[in-house]
């Protein structure tokens, strides 16, 4: 008899925990702001740790931060580091151009130094040296040389590259130099695509052509998603239901290519940019993302 109760009460316990959602995005690109306010506000440390944690139960392996103010490298990894995810760390290019933005450059990757020597190597899947920085291509990737060759001097492993617009990265293979192609891509901003197509825009359109500008590199869509509310472009339709249209559309082209990884935009809404469309790619908060957005696949 306790033979029997015993096994019973294994197989009630193992039917009542709680199983992780599953999602073919590798990860989703979170703001150092909260979501929903008017202004630029950082968030704290017990923020970071929902952001991971919402992020890990949902099934992304990593965040992606575009920038270390509001000391987010620290908390960011510190927040991954107890959900048992990773982070893609990017550095800002704060003062509009590589020269502009040197020393502040400089001090950053100091602050990657750091924080890799803290959480170590396995926490991080890459660093950026800017994103869609509007400076040459060969002043960005001198940086990124530089930064790359400076950071293996002293030990660090973590690879290191840029991140662009796809149409930049295409039309200046100089960028793939580094360590891999790290490419935004949106369907809704490139026209002429419904909600329905944005996995298609990524994988048919988007990879093909990197893969032709990089041949051999690693591929990172470090941004993809879609508006919730604001002005269409074209057939594109700002809307909840398009949004979530899209998320899902994305999710199951990710599952067909896993050569290539791809982050969600955004984690949540971010009010304080300048219209109704780039404030509204937030993901969470409006959908049961395990319960219907990635339920299909």
């Amino acid at each position: 008899m306790f033979s029997i109760n015993l096994r019973l009460v294994v197989a009630i316990s193992a039917f009542a925990l709680p199983s992780l959602a599953t999602t073919n995005f590798a990860g989703v690109t979170v703001s150092n702001s909260i979501g929903g306010t008017g202004s630029y506000t950082c968030r704290t440390q017990a923020q970071w740790n929902t952001v991971a944690n919402n992020a890990k139960n949902n099934g992304f392996s990593a965040i992606r931060i575009l920038g270390f103010d509001c000391n987010a490298l620290d908390m960011a990894s510190s927040a991954a580091a107890s959900a048992g995810i990773q982070v893609l760390a990017g550095i800002y290019a704060s003062g509009g151009t590589i020269a502009n933005s040197m020393t502040q450059i400089n001090n950053d990757v100091q602050t990657f130094r750091t924080a890799y020597a803290k959480y170590g190597a396995g926490r991080y899947v890459g660093l950026t040296i800017g994103n869609e920085v509007n400076d040459s291509p060969a002043n960005i990737m001198a940086k990124v040389y530089d930064v790359r060759g400076y950071l293996g001097s002293v030990g660090v492993t973590t690879q290191v590259s840029t991140v662009h617009t796809w149409v930049t990265i295409r039309d200046n293979p100089a960028l793939c130099g580094a360590d891999f192609a790290g490419a935004n891509a949106h369907a809704f901003y490139d026209g002429g695509r419904t909600s329905g197509q944005a996995g298609d825009f990524v994988f048919k359109t988007v990879v093909p052509a990197l893969k032709a500008a990089c041949p051999g590199k690693k591929i990172i869509i470090t941004e993809s998603g879609w508006p919730s509310r604001g002005a269409n472009n074209g057939v594109a339709v700002a809307s909840l239901a398009d949004e979530r249209n899209a998320l899902l559309n994305l999710n199951c082209a990710c599952r067909d290519d896993r050569s290539v990884s791809v982050y969600a935009f955004e984690y949540d809404d971010q009010n304080w940019k300048s219209n109704d469309n780039e404030r509204s790619f937030g993901v969470f908060g409006k959908f049961n993302l395990g319960g219907d957005v990635f339920a299909p696949c």
